[in-house]
């Protein structure tokens, strides 16, 4: 279940924060849970995902260091031809994409 959280707390308790656009890594986030969300005026703004020592914000107003679209767009498209690999168990493809996501977190690194 996801707790209600303010981007202070969010930018106080990581040693990096991420942001990607609303559904730009819908794959590459596949197998993760939010652990929680901001919102604000206009309603919901972001999730939250911890990843190590990283979180990642993903949303409509995500927070934080903006990473390479160009690796995330290439990152995606590889997740999504693994999630959508019927040939693969849930537990390889669960590794294959948590390989793709690390990726994408060290090179932000």
């Amino acid at each position: 279940m996801k707790t209600k959280t303010t981007n202070k707390e969010i930018k106080s308790n990581f040693y990096k924060v991420l942001s990607i656009g609303y559904c730009d890594a819908q794959y590459l986030l596949q197998y993760k849970r939010p652990f929680a969300y901001t919102c604000g005026t206009y309603g919901w703004n972001a999730d939250f995902y911890e990843i190590g020592n990283v979180c990642i914000s993903t949303g409509y107003r995500p927070i934080g260091e903006k990473v390479n679209y160009i690796l995330l767009q290439e990152l995606e498209k590889q997740a999504r031809n693994i999630c959508l690999d019927y040939e693969l168990n849930r537990e390889t493809k669960e590794n294959q994409v948590d390989e793709l996501l690390n990726k994408l977190i060290n090179s932000v690194k």
